[in-house]
């Protein structure tokens, strides 16, 4: 790919086969009178043609140019003994120089694969003048080197993926970047090594925020990044001009399908940051990642996000990994876990947490009902039925097998229960049987809505839809990827209520007087749910990764799409779809449809398909042009929450300078809590970010606010702890 389309955030098409070079390829970059050095092929300048299968290209259209007179040979008056190193080509001739002034970037005709590149710039002679940059594929092998009259070259190797046929070696961003030699080897196994497939930010990025995180998108042949090889020597981030390494978090997803790298602190403005992953990193079977490594420059900072500003109090409880925070009838703080135990605070003065009671009745009932994995069960949603009082709260939970790495989640194991009684010690399965996927997606959060029922948020069981590898190729289910209305007054006295659909299972949701049934459909992975004082259900949700699959329409279509009366659009499934998908926040609306597939409900369509040849909302590129979206995709209730976010906790702040705002915490690019404008109509705008006090976390999932002083408790589960955040006098309008 063309580095300066990459820059400008352009997709370069794949273009047709070219002769490929023999492989391994050695160039040596000269005049055109001088010979190469042994064992190379000499470029001095030609234009990229099919025939020789490599030369250059125009570096801003990516069209064959003919730069031949910019080669040189500074010996014998250099000395030079290394005769690689004696010649060069400027890829970037000054103004008035003898030659040809477009600047070009250097490519070779090779299949897609992984690639070894070895890349040398300098100049052996006297001219000290370039700043040499050099970029191979979509990273960066050079950056910045100035020579001196002591160091006159800088050689680097990276491990890059071509997937257009092209391998691409561009000086964007350099100034008079003279190219030595190049050498090129294959790298065998390709098709089982783990990768990054794409960078955000991207590599040569500029005007990056002061606040950012680096995620990587993973090219994952064997399953999931192995999170215990995440280390500060394994994933680097480190300050180009001096080279000191820069303090992190380094995560990946519960899928295990990203890495995230995020600053505990803000980075310098207008610096220049490689980030880099090494083979130390590796995937759960243990195979080392092809290394990898980009730069980028930071904007010039400033600005706090607008008026709010918050305290941070880090750490008002600590050592239990909390996923969840409520505030209760009773004026205390629930933190539900992921081993299933609620930690009941009181609330002290100036909002610190005092010595819990941990509540184990979740876990009890798991172990007294035999369930697999038990006593451990994942705490995700917690509400306070609207019955309960401040001396007799009673809370409803949702509870999952606890993922704890391998793809053996059992099936079938979500529930949705309620704790009552002294202490909340009673537990009482509510409904169960709920579907899973094989790792973190599970039955997630509960808001009781204005009507009484109580809203339940079902992830789906694999990335886009159809059966994939990451996710032990589990198929969706009726009942997941949607959020479920559950009507308490139905439910079945004595016994809990098994909504089991598949597998030998017969509940209906569609069923007359079903007490669960479908509210809306397409919501990947809501971590959390809001009912608005606007009267709207929010949902942030996760997108998914790139790599992942899409189901095609059947030639006949399955009754559920008589019922739903759909008639197309008819699309092809996507395999492994090269892009990712951004996270939303979701303005739910009943019956609508929100983009993950399920072809058990006939939803078919990926986000927002393809319909035209411009960019249009939500699209994915893999689709042909002219894919319309599902008929009943609610496309204006889609808001873009940050690619990568993992957008998870969510409230509507009360009052203060943030009255009415949506708070969205992001799990992952930022580790920090964003906001946004709500109008009455439910639609969102403005979305903000770097508001002092919501930045610096570590793997934030959840918060709550106690809505009589306006603080917010946030659950960080890459600390195991919950930070208090007090708003500022001034900010909070007092």
């Amino acid at each position: 790919m063309i580095a300066a389309l990459v820059l400008a955030g352009l997709v370069v098409p794949a273009r047709p086969a070219e002769a490929a070079v023999a492989l391994p390829f050695k160039v040596d970059f000269s005049d055109a009178a001088t010979a190469p050095a042994a064992g190379y092929v000499r470029d001095s300048g030609g234009a990229f043609t099919a025939a020789r299968g490599y030369g250059w290209v125009d570096l801003g259209e990516g069209t064959p140019v003919d730069l031949t007179g910019n080669g040189r040979n500074r010996n014998p008056a250099a000395g030079q003994a290394d005769p690689r190193l004696a010649t060069f080509m400027h890829a970037q001739l000054p103004a008035g120089s003898a030659g040809v002034a477009t600047p070009g970037a250097w490519e070779a005709a090779v299949p897609a694969g992984l690639y070894t590149v070895t890349v040398a710039v300098g100049d052996a002679g006297t001219a000290v003048d370039s700043k040499h940059w050099v970029s191979v594929e979509d990273q960066n092998a050079i950056a910045a080197f100035v020579p001196t009259s002591g160091t006159k070259f800088a050689t680097a190797t990276r491990t890059v993926r071509v997937t257009d046929g092209k391998l691409t070696i561009s000086p964007a961003g350099g100034v008079n970047t003279k190219f030595a030699y190049a050498d090129i080897t294959a790298v065998a196994g390709a098709e089982t090594i783990p990768a990054v497939r794409a960078s955000t930010p991207a590599n040569g990025a500029t005007g990056v925020p002061v606040t950012t995180s680096v995620v990587e998108d993973l090219v994952l042949p064997n399953g999931g990044v192995r999170a215990a090889s995440l280390t500060s020597s394994t994933v680097t981030l480190t300050r180009v001009p001096d080279g000191a390494p820069v303090p992190a978090t380094t995560i990946t997803s519960g899928g295990g399908d990203v890495i995230n790298l995020s600053p505990t602190a803000p980075l310098a403005p207008l610096t220049a940051y490689r980030f880099s992953v090494t083979a130390g990193v590796t995937d759960v079977t243990g195979k080392p990642f092809a290394p990898y490594s980009i730069v980028f420059t930071t904007g010039s900072g400033g600005g706090t996000g607008g008026p709010a500003a918050f305290d941070k109090t880090v750490g008002v409880a600590t050592g239990a990994p909390f996923t969840t925070v409520v505030k209760g009838p009773d004026n205390r703080v629930y933190a539900g876990t992921l081993d299933g135990r609620v930690f009941r605070f009181p609330i002290n003065t100036g909002g610190t947490l005092g010595t819990p009671t941990v509540i184990n009745a979740v876990r009890n009932n798991a172990a007294a009902l035999g369930l697999p994995g038990a006593p451990a069960r994942t705490i995700i949603g917690m509400a306070f039925d609207p019955a309960s009082t401040a001396a007799a709260p009673i809370l409803w939970v949702t509870d999952n097998y606890e993922y704890v790495g391998p793809l053996d989640v059992p099936d079938w194991s979500g529930r949705i229960g309620r704790l009552s009684g002294t202490d909340l010690s009673t537990y009482t399965p509510m409904v169960v049987n709920l579907p899973r996927s094989v790792k973190d997606h599970e039955t997630n959060s509960l808001a009781f809505g204005p009507d009484g029922a109580l809203y339940v948020s079902q992830g789906a069981n694999n990335a886009m839809g159809a059966p994939d590898s990451t996710w032990g190729n589990r198929p969706e289910r009726l009942l997941s990827a949607a959020v479920l209305r559950l009507d308490p007054a139905r439910l079945p006295a004595g016994t809990p209520l098994n909504v089991k659909t598949g597998d030998g299972g017969t509940y209906d949701p569609y069923a007359v007087g079903a007490p669960l049934t479908l509210y809306a459909t397409g919501v990947r992975n809501a971590f959390d749910l809001v009912w608005h004082r606007n009267g709207h259900l929010y949902a942030p949700t996760n997108g998914s990764a790139a790599g992942g699959n899409t189901p095609a329409t059947p030639a006949t279509l399955p009754a559920s799409c008589a019922r739903r009366g759909y008639t197309g659009p008819v699309v092809p499934a996507l395999t492994n779809v090269p892009t990712a998908e951004t996270d939303y926040v979701f303005d739910v609306r009943p019956g609508r449809y929100y983009g993950h597939p399920n072809p058990l409900r006939c939803e078919w369509v990926l986000a927002g398909g393809n319909p035209t040849a411009g960019t249009d909302p939500f699209q994915v590129g893999a689709y042909p042009v002219g894919t319309a979206p599902d008929p009943n995709l609610h496309l204006a209730g889609m808001t873009d929450a940050g690619l990568h976010a993992s957008a998870n906790g969510v409230i509507e702040y009360r009052g203060g300078a943030l009255d009415g705002k949506l708070l969205v915490v992001r799990y992952s690019a930022g580790q920090d809590i964003e906001t946004f404008d709500v109008s009455a109509s439910g639609a969102l705008s403005n979305r903000t970010t770097g508001i002092t006090g919501f930045t610096g976390f570590s793997q934030p999932l959840d918060l709550t606010q106690d809505q009589t002083t306006g603080f917010l408790y946030v659950t960080e589960l890459g600390a195991s702890r919950i930070t208090l955040l007090t708003p500022r006098a001034t900010a909070a309008g007092s």
